[in-house]
């Protein structure tokens, strides 16, 4: 099954400054830390957080609020992103442009 989800990256920023602790429940300690390392952290955790999504409409778990911090994207030495859910990896790209991040995700049979 394939998943695609795309966030506003101004969109997020403006929902992240007015609920600090949305940052946390979204992301993990590890991508939270991936995407601070960046110049425009936002625009990483937009990124991330449309993998997640891709990962929820490929896997058809349901909504993020019960799944946000269950997956875990990931970067691998070369950069290539990767989630994981419990336990199952999930291949993912993710791309930026202009003022959105897209992401898609493929769920293989197990």
């Amino acid at each position: 099954m394939l998943g695609v989800d795309v966030v506003d990256v101004e969109r997020l920023r403006t929902t992240l400054a007015r609920s600090p602790g949305l940052e946390s429940r979204l992301f993990s300690e590890s991508e939270r830390t991936y995407c601070a390392d960046h110049t425009d952290p936002a625009r990483h955790l937009a990124g991330t957080l449309a993998a997640k999504e891709a990962v929820i409409k490929a896997l058809d778990l349901g909504t993020l609020v019960g799944w946000a911090r269950r997956i875990e994207v990931e970067r691998r030495p070369s950069g290539q992103p990767v989630a994981t859910v419990d336990g199952r990896v999930v291949p993912v790209s993710i791309s930026h442009d202009g003022g959105v991040a897209v992401a898609v995700a493929l769920a293989m049979n197990p």
